[in-house]
């Protein structure tokens, strides 16, 4: 049915082609010529007579036209870029007092995409395309089908790898992130809603920072159109070269209206090195949410203008913070002897120490200043969306 649907569609749009260059007078001269007419060829009608007779020229000069830097950048990445389909089992729990039972439900299939970065097939892509999945299956564009397994993921950086038992795959070239600029173009390489691979062209719109707590702390943003589907895909600059893995959009419909955003290739190489080799990213923690302490807070508080510092809006239960005495709207001016003139400072500090490393406050609360100290732990594993 969808064929024959399919066959209509291009059938009609041919028609309608067809009679545009019927109407234009692109039919061949001399059928154009055999026609008796009683209208005479005015200066006019002969100048376009003369413009529409160079047309075909134009259109044949088309075969030879050399290929685009776009086009040569798609030819450079996309073989890297592969299909990810996944199956997730589908499972309903019960029980009573003799305990818990289990009941097959069936399975749901979802896809998206990943970029192979390694000819011995390890494949990075979005941690939520390949979260709780128990098959995955890899499609590279020469069709082979592969079988994959996740060596490692990390949903707080929404990074994952998967590898393929297979060599000699064709391997991304990685660009270094840091000098990406805006206005530059890109393309957007991935499988949008499964209709197969596909290309689409933009620019860096902008380069976002995200606060301390958001999941994605700097991503960049594109107009190229990326769909769901596009999620773990290639963003490439106009050499082919990766700067980004495709990860989420921002739309009122949920569909492509030209905010597009992927993760740094920087932040790609750094988070799936960790990976590749431990399986899991270890990060310090602090067990606080914070954020900026602006006029409108110090306004709120009675706090003078001269100080600064990042404010602590939650203290969390049995964590380093908590442990240390910490409480809420406390204000911290200084760790390990660094002043903290926003939150980013702070951030920026925990996240360049080791678990198990010291952290000395400077704490300002209710127009007085302490200290706190806190001994970092490993952050505890983001729970799982369903």
């Amino acid at each position: 049915m969808f064929g024959s649907q399919k066959q209509q569609f291009f059938g009609l749009a041919g028609l309608t082609l067809l009679s545009a260059i019927g109407i234009s007078g692109c039919q061949p001269r001399e059928s154009a010529t055999a026609q008796p007419t009683a209208t005479t060829v005015t200066p006019a009608q002969s100048a376009i007579e003369r413009t529409v007779e160079t047309i075909p020229v134009m259109l044949d000069a088309s075969p030879n036209a050399q290929p685009g830097p776009i086009s040569e950048a798609t030819a450079r990445i996309e073989p890297a870029v592969v299909t990810i389909d996944t199956e997730y089992r589908l499972v309903r729990r019960y029980g009573d007092l003799n305990g818990m039972m289990e009941e097959e439900q069936g399975a749901r299939r979802g896809t998206g995409s990943g970029v192979i970065i390694n000819s011995d097939g390890y494949i990075v892509t979005n941690n939520h395309v390949i979260r709780g999945a128990s098959k995955i299956l890899v499609t590279t564009q020469d069709k082979r089908r592969l079988e994959g397994r996740v060596i490692g993921a990390d949903a707080a950086s929404d990074l994952a790898v998967v590898k393929v038992e297979q060599k000699n795959l064709p391997a991304a070239t990685l660009a270094d992130s840091d000098k990406v600029k805006v206005g530059e173009w890109v393309i957007a390489v991935g499988n949008p809603l499964g209709v197969g691979t596909t290309v689409t062209a933009g620019i860096v719109s902008a380069i976002r920072q995200f606060p301390d707590g958001s999941q994605y702390k700097s991503v960049i943003q594109t107009d190229a159109a990326i769909n769901r589907g596009n999620s773990g895909g290639a963003l490439a600059d106009i050499k082919g070269r990766l700067i980004g893995i495709n990860s989420f959009i921002l739309s009122p419909s949920g569909g492509n209206i030209g905010l597009g955003f992927a993760i740094p290739s920087n932040t790609m190489r750094t988070v799936i090195s960790e990976l590749i080799s431990k399986g899991r990213i270890a990060r310090p923690y602090l067990g606080v949410a914070f954020g900026n302490l602006d006029d409108t807070a110090k306004d709120y508080f009675q706090i003078p203008n001269d100080i600064s510092g990042a404010l602590v809006s939650q203290v969390l239960e049995n964590s380093p913070a908590s442990t240390a005495g910490l409480q809420r709207f406390d204000i911290i001016r200084k760790v390990n002897g660094k002043t903290v003139a926003k939150a980013e400072d702070l951030s920026s500090t925990i996240q360049s120490l080791k678990i198990g490393d010291k952290l000395e406050m400077v704490v300002w609360r209710e127009g007085r200043e302490g200290k706190a100290t806190a001994r970092l732990q490993e952050r505890p594993a983001m729970p799982e969306q369903p």
